[in-house]
């Protein structure tokens, strides 16, 4: 089966101008027209938009299947990761991969229906800002069964902002059953900052059940300008097939 999956971080709907344009995101995407959408930075707890309802406003622009996994609450304003899907979610959970001290972070996980009994595991999520808080964060993800359990018989993909800044793979993530897509493809696409992308800060990951067949930034004057980051996306082929389950160990990497 093959789909388009994006990752994006949105900004909250604040694009590079300084003005808050949550239909601007939705025409972005639309130009992509991405089977499964995973936005991180979505909502806006500090109250400086207009609009508590991001996730929902934007399931309802596109026509989409939509997940929430909030990390911060504050005043009835929420703020995390989203994703949105054309395909049925089946389940969804938010992990919470904070640090004392830190920025609130998590991992949302949906299982979306591939038809014949088979799933899609997605996981959208946003690392922190420092390389301890991120080392950290990888350890929760991979040392609490969290990737381990879907790692079974259906395909995994993981992807959002890692904020990690390194030429690399995430060290963390280096392991078997997970690969980086831009070093399968052997193009680092650089997504950050909009306007002149420098940075690889956002990553998507996958397992054999996902067979990647191209990556690129979606960069247009519209992306250029809805938000700080550039999309992410990828298209890929989904196995329907049955595998073994996840037998090798985790293994953190430095």
């Amino acid at each position: 089966m093959e789909l388009t999956l994006v990752s994006y971080n949105i900004h909250s709907g604040i694009g590079t101008d300084g003005h808050f344009d949550l239909n601007r995101v939705g025409d972005v995407l639309r130009e992509i027209n991405a089977d499964v959408i995973a936005l991180q930075e979505v909502g806006d707890y500090r109250g400086v938009t207009s609009r508590e309802d991001q996730p929902e406003h934007l399931a309802d622009l596109l026509g989409l299947h939509m997940a929430f996994g909030p990390n911060v609450v504050r005043n009835g304003r929420r703020y995390g990761n989203a994703i949105l899907s054309r395909l049925p979610i089946l389940k969804s959970k938010n992990y919470d991969l904070s640090v004392p001290r830190r920025e609130p972070r998590g991992a949302l996980r949906c299982d979306l229906d591939l038809g014949n009994g088979r799933q899609l595991h997605v996981f959208c999520l946003h690392l922190g800002l420092s390389m301890s808080e991120r080392r950290r964060q990888e350890a929760l993800l991979l040392s609490s069964d969290i990737l381990r359990d879907a790692v079974r018989n259906d395909p995994v993909v993981v992807c959002g902002d890692f904020n990690y800044w390194g030429p690399g793979a995430v060290p963390g993530l280096v392991r078997q059953a997970i690969h980086d897509v831009a070093l399968e493809l052997g193009s680092r696409v650089r997504t950050y900052h909009s306007r002149l992308p420098m940075l690889r800060l956002d990553r998507i990951y996958v397992d054999a059940g996902v067979k990647p067949l191209a990556l690129q930034a979606h960069r247009t004057p519209l992306s250029a300008v809805a938000s700080d980051h550039l999309p992410l996306v990828m298209r890929f082929e989904a196995s329907l097939e049955a595998r073994p389950p996840l037998s090798a160990p985790v293994e953190l990497i430095g």
